[in-house]
């Protein structure tokens, strides 16, 4: 079994690079992929880490996407030293800076005060954003969990969801290209596209140089794997599956191969198309 989505302490999980990997090699996975928000900064502590622990570790991203609702492209086997991957990360780090700083004053304006200082102590990596904010929120009795401060506070269309300065879907696309990755669209239930419309978006993004998408997810209904993995082997695109786990952040997501059953099939389908480096 294999996860292709999962995050560390690098963005917004809470596991460590290395101390991740060991736990899912103890699990028994056979492959991880490290797929940190708009940053890479895990990906070589976890590629040691993996030979170390004799898991097969995949150097991964996820980039966050401006688009009609919530659009996230994963980038696996993307080579980490890319010129223009690590261009495009700087930027939108500088970006990822002043949403946050516009977030922070949407908060305030609802009489909810949250110091740069507090999510720096959350945040134990150099990406902070809307995870952290929920986190502290959830600390601060504002909201139940995290999720909750996801529905209440920033998730799409929410009153603290700030949605400028990312890349189009297409650029993302390019830039995990130009790095050699492979790019996988993320959780199409965020999308909130009727089938008909979502075969259009996975046309148009194919065409652009998508190359497959999750059809396994941790928040898909059984209806909604079968229907995506359907579409999916239709549009001859290449099938992936993550949990999207966050350690403490998303508790009800598990590390566990049993959790999703995802195979080391997906994995195998894609190396033809792996440009070493």
């Amino acid at each position: 079994m294999i996860d292709l989505h999962i995050h560390t302490t690098a963005s917004d999980g809470s596991d460590s690079p290395f101390d991740l990997v060991c736990s899912a090699a103890k699990a028994g996975f056979r492959a991880i992929a490290i797929t940190d928000h708009d940053t890479i900064d895990g990906v070589f502590e976890a590629l040691c880490a993996g030979k170390s622990a004799g898991i097969e570790v995949i150097p991964g991203v996820e980039l966050s996407c401006d688009w009609d609702r919530e659009l996230h492209v994963v980038g696996l086997y993307i080579n980490p030293k890319n010129p223009k991957l690590i261009r495009t990360l700087e930027e939108l780090a500088m970006c990822r800076v002043r949403r946050n700083q516009k977030t922070l004053l949407l908060l305030r304006k609802m009489g909810i005060s949250i110091t740069e200082e507090e999510v720096r102590q959350v945040a134990t990596g150099n990406i902070w954003g809307r995870a952290h904010f929920a986190k502290i929120l959830c600390d601060k009795g504002y909201v139940a969990s995290v999720k909750e401060g996801f529905q209440k506070y920033f998730g799409f269309g929410r009153p603290a969801y700030v949605n400028e300065e990312r890349l189009s879907p297409e650029e993302a696309i390019a830039v995990i290209r130009a790095a050699g990755g492979i790019p996988i669209l993320a959780h199409m239930h965020y999308l909130k596209l009727d089938f008909l419309a979502l075969k259009e978006l996975l046309l148009h993004l194919k065409q652009a140089g998508l190359m497959g998408a999750e059809v396994i997810y941790s928040e898909y209904t059984p209806v909604q794997t079968l229907a995506y993995t359907a579409l999916i082997e239709e549009l001859h695109l290449l099938k992936s599956g993550g949990s999207d786990y966050h350690g403490v952040m998303k508790p009800h997501i598990l590390l566990t191969p049993s959790y999703l059953n995802i195979p080391y099939s997906f994995l195998k389908e894609m190396k033809p198309h792996v440009r070493t480096f």
